[in-house]
């Protein structure tokens, strides 16, 4: 395993494991790795990403005092697309899948689309076709011109 800094997980506190892995496989279509029902589960959103959908409840036991408030997480998990039609084709498919609507697919000043929704627990996902956006091969991400 490399050392170079690297986020290979993300954990997401959830009320209800089965209703999270539900949204994320079955409505966003990521893949399922693990699930201990009731406990945890484990999609993988990206090469070398997971998400983690840990049952909030159980999180104290080795992250303190966390828990959810009135106001949504200060926390947005971004997806970006080849194309602007994706933007409103997951937007679509998140609301199926239990997703609360935040703001319907646009254009945005800056010369894209994007729209965001709210998962079951209120973790907002902003969909978005940026046509500054690019990956390399080799995994490097631009934005803009650079």
């Amino acid at each position: 395993m490399s050392s170079a800094p690297n986020i290979t997980a993300i954990t997401l506190g959830v009320r209800d494991v089965e209703r999270s892995r539900r949204f994320y496989v079955d409505g966003l279509g990521f893949r399922q790795v693990l699930e201990i029902p009731g406990e945890i589960a484990f999609v993988q959103v990206a090469p070398g990403l997971v998400l983690a959908l840990w049952d909030v409840e159980q999180m104290p036991s080795e992250y303190g005092d966390v828990a959810h408030g009135p106001s949504a997480p200060p926390l947005s998990l971004g997806h970006n697309v080849d194309d602007p039609e994706r933007v409103r084709e997951l937007y679509a498919a998140g609301l199926a899948a239990g997703a609360t609507s935040v703001t319907e697919p646009a254009e945005r000043e800056w010369g894209g689309v994007s729209a965001c929704v709210a998962d079951p627990d209120g973790f907002r996902w902003d969909f978005v076709w940026n046509p500054g956006f690019r990956v390399d091969p080799d995994g490097t991400i631009h934005l803009g011109d650079a």
